[in-house]
């Protein structure tokens, strides 16, 4: 039978874990001329807490980022499923960033020790979890933090020409809202996804 204490209590350490491991792996501009993405010192990453994805007023956290609102399909399988992968699912060669997160390293040994129906459910009690923060970085096929300059399905804070700096995924139960996206003293109305495809 599955422990729920047991399962419970893992799940709680995997979610407290998130957003520290996250933003411990955050990148820096190649150039070192160029101003950090990130505001935030070692230690407040280290510090971190998941409530920083329960806003989208993102003045303290970047200096520069680009988001997109995700649709349902892209948040609930291609995001959410590279954040947590189903039992046995295949990854990319040359994964970065994801390995060296300890929540992801929990999350695979949870997966690992459940039978199929166990690890499933599961996986749906983190996704429903997961559908309450309202944004994360938008990983690649390869790494969590992509920062290459994307196409017009794309918008930068503060506003300005394409350049190279953290994707975010906006959550989609945000589209068609009232809401802005703030960077600086920058904001942004939140968009709902096009038709343009993904670039990654």
């Amino acid at each position: 039978m599955l422990n729920i204490d047991s399962t419970s209590s893992e799940l709680s350490a995997i979610q407290h874990q998130f957003g520290s491991d996250i933003f411990q792996l955050a990148p820096s501009p190649k150039l070192a001329s160029e101003p950090p993405w990130i505001l935030l010192n070692a230690m407040e990453r280290q510090a971190v807490r998941i409530d920083i994805f329960d806003s989208l007023d993102l003045s303290g956290v970047f200096r520069q980022i680009q988001y997109r609102v995700a649709s349902d399909s892209d948040w609930n399988d291609l995001v959410f499923g590279r954040y947590f992968p189903a039992k046995g699912a295949s990854t990319v060669k040359g994964l970065q960033q994801f390995p060296s997160a300890s929540y992801y390293r929990q999350w695979l040994a949870l997966m690992e020790g459940l039978d199929e129906e166990k690890a499933g459910s599961i996986r749906t009690l983190q996704q429903t979890w997961f559908g309450k923060l309202y944004w994360v970085p938008y990983p690649s096929s390869d790494r969590m933090w992509f920062t290459k300059r994307g196409g017009r399905e794309w918008t930068m804070l503060p506003p300005g020409e394409s350049r190279n700096c953290p994707r975010l995924a906006i959550n989609p139960r945000f589209n068609g809202k009232n809401v802005a996206v703030v960077v600086g003293e920058q904001q942004a109305d939140v968009r709902g996804p096009d038709s343009s495809a993904i670039t990654y």
